[in-house]
């Protein structure tokens, strides 16, 4: 049989995980079973309600799940299955799950068991994948190893005060509320500080299954899921490699409602009991009704882990939302709606974020342009000394609406970390970030932001470019398009958006992420970021030239070739959809051919270089490995040739 592909949502309880998975196995040749690890544990001793409303005893799909499986459920089979669990997917067996190659007997027959169980699942509901709400970072470990299983872990997280807060709240458990099962009538509660505890340890262990689990991953925040529900949904699927289209998705109208059939989820939150029409809002009542104490106490628990996922620190209230009419016992997922937002009355405080180092002389001509912006604003520059002592006499550089800021990059080394560190230290509206060594036309920003107001979809922007070629003269490269699809951006590496030219909503981290700290080099970050944005929604492009960008000064990665490559590899590897487009992936490779190639490695470089002409005969970059890794012509004589036509090699 064919391997059963299982999409595993892991992280902590009452993080929205029961709605995300409601959403996803409503999706054509998709289908959801709740929290399978509990089938054992709860469900089927204490024959607690399936979510189509039968006692799992009783519920059609569920014994014929069992009989597949086992030949039927009983106590026997309910009792092996709890001490394999325990035995193998523990919370302390995961350095060995993720270290030691090796399968214990107890490992190998779990695996067998559950594969047995989700095969049977796929077969009865005639489904390609199976939706798991497990959570448990361990137990989805234990399972990704199973020879016939293709698992893939999704990471759904949500603020952590949110959390917290909802795990002080009664809760009623309906799944055990008839005819007396034994099962309990109420979902346990955690005190915020344990929760907060809890809740980093599993982002933790998800974040370690992510770089050794050997599987793919990728993280989905339930404030994103909320907001833009079809968009996130269809990013994780791409971020997973599971193949997941617009028409796939049962239907979400533009006020987030999404009409959803009974399923036959097993335990979870009480939503895995509504069906019909199921309104996603975001719920934020506990920034208004969670204590001062617990709210100071989880912010200060999860610091680090809020910075990275891009969720706000301070720890005022706020007000209160305005709150919906659905009942009490209904889940927070969906109970809230948040007020409109008030129109802008003034213009908006727009950040501009630059990293640098060692290029004092070339930054204070970059921050110049800024400064002169006829933008009617306010702007604050906020600089980023990247491994190097911060330059107190930039502040200096300050005029009225114009402050210029110093801070040193405390986060990962390099631009990922740099331009992370500075955008978590801005406090504008709009973000924008520029290189140390480009130069901005006067109308720039106001450009920008004027296009970015009209266009509230939008989740960056980026600008016509004029490129300083020195000898060989300018060259103007205005927008082509005014809005740049993620084909597009695979095709072509689409030079309008460039990182100096590039403005963003502040929002547009909340659904395609920070830049990603774990790229080799940080060579292409701002390529990496611009994919996953088109992945998830919108991106666009002034037409008009606004940034000058210097091609005439050496550039960090200049005879860091392999540096190149290996990005490229990696890149390529994160985003499969280069894999499926011929051009694009021919493209890519010819440029890490190239790399290998003008590093020495002629022999590798060939190799690639053969691998994207056979995928597109016309593969530029490829023509050029060949050149450099075969007759030997230098890489500096391909580099002027491109630049004397108006472009680069990357």
């Amino acid at each position: 049989m064919a391997a059963v592909t299982v999409v595993y949502l892991g992280g902590f309880g009452r993080s929205g995980s029961t709605v995300v998975e409601r959403v996803l196995g409503a999706s054509r040749g998709w289908t959801n079973v709740g929290e399978l690890i509990d089938l054992a544990r709860y469900v089927g001793p204490s024959d607690e309600l399936c979510g189509c409303g039968e006692r799992f005893s009783a519920c059609p799909l569920w014994s014929r799940v069992g009989e597949l499986a086992f030949g039927g459920w009983d106590t026997a089979v309910f009792s092996r299955l709890v001490s394999l669990q325990r035995a193998a997917a523990r919370q302390r067996n995961l350095p060995a799950l993720l270290t030691v190659r090796r399968r214990s007997s107890a490992l190998s027959e779990l695996q067998s068991a559950y594969t047995a169980i989700y095969q049977a699942v796929a077969e009865v509901t005639g489904s390609g994948v199976v939706v798991d709400a497990s959570k448990g970072p361990a137990f989805g470990q234990a399972l990704a190893g199973a020879p016939e299983l293709d698992l893939r872990m999704l990471n759904v997280v949500r603020d952590p005060r949110a959390v917290a807060w909802s795990w002080t709240r009664t809760v009623e458990r309906p799944h055990a509320d008839a005819g007396g099962s034994g099962g309990a009538l109420e979902m346990w509660r955690i005190p915020a500080h344990r929760s907060a505890a809890q809740w980093s340890a599993l982002q933790v262990e998800m974040a370690a299954i992510a770089a050794w689990g050997r599987r793919p991953s990728a993280r989905l925040r339930y404030e994103d899921f909320v907001q833009h529900p079809a968009r996130s949904t269809l990013a994780a699927a791409r971020a997973l490699g599971v193949e997941l289209s617009a028409t796939d998705l049962a239907p979400i109208d533009d006020r987030g409602r999404v009409v959803l059939e009974p399923s036959h989820g097993l335990s979870g939150n009480p939503s895995r009991f509504s069906s019909g029409v199921l309104e996603l809002r975001r719920d934020d009542r506990w920034s208004h009704q969670m204590g001062r104490r617990d709210r100071a106490v989880v912010t200060a628990m999860t610091l680090p882990l809020l910075r990275a996922y891009g969720y706000p620190t301070h720890t005022s209230h706020r007000t209160p939302p305005v709150i919906s009419t659905a009942p009490a016992s209904s889940t927070e997922e969906h109970t809230v709606t948040t007020p409109a937002p008030t129109p802008r009355t003034t213009p908006a405080l727009v950040s501009v974020v630059i990293p640098t180092r060692g290029r004092n002389a070339l930054l204070k001509q970059t921050l110049a342009s800024i400064i002169d912006q006829d933008y009617d604003g306010p702007i604050e520059i906020v600089v980023v000394h990247d491994r190097e002592e911060i330059d107190p006499t930039l502040t200096a550089l300050s005029r009225p609406e114009r402050q210029v800021r110093s801070i040193n990059n405390t986060r990962t080394g390099g631009l990922c970390g740099a331009r992370n560190s500075g955008l978590l230290e801005s406090r504008g509206a709009y973000y924008a970030s520029c290189d140390d060594d480009d130069l901005w036309h006067p109308s720039k920003v106001r450009r920008q932001v004027e296009r970015l107001e009209s266009d509230p979809d939008l989740l960056a922007v980026g600008a016509g470019i004029r490129l300083l070629m020195g000898e060989q003269g300018d060259v103007d490269w205005p927008a082509r398009e005014p809005v740049v699809s993620h084909e597009r951006l695979l095709h072509n590496r689409v030079k309008e958006l460039h990182s100096s030219t590039l403005m963003m909503p502040r929002a547009a981290f909340d659904v395609a992420g920070l830049y990603d700290e774990e790229l080799p080099f940080s060579y292409g970050e701002d390529y990496d970021w611009l994919l996953r944005a088109t992945s998830a929604g919108k991106v666009g492009a002034v037409e008009e030239v606004l940034a000058d960008i210097r091609k005439d000064v050496p550039s960090w990665f200049r005879d860091k070739s392999l540096n190149t490559a290996t990005a490229l590899e990696y890149m390529l590897d994160k985003h499969p959809g280069f894999r499926r487009r011929r051009r694009g992936h021919a493209r890519i490779l010819g440029q890490i051919a190239y790399a290998r190639a003008a590093g020495g490695q002629r022999a590798r470089g060939l190799r690639i270089a053969g691998r994207a002409l056979r995928r597109y005969p016309a593969a530029p970059h490829a023509w050029l490995a060949l050149a450099v890794a075969g007759p030997g012509v230098q890489p500096q004589r391909m580099l002027g040739l491109a630049r004397r036509l108006g472009r680069g090699l990357s």
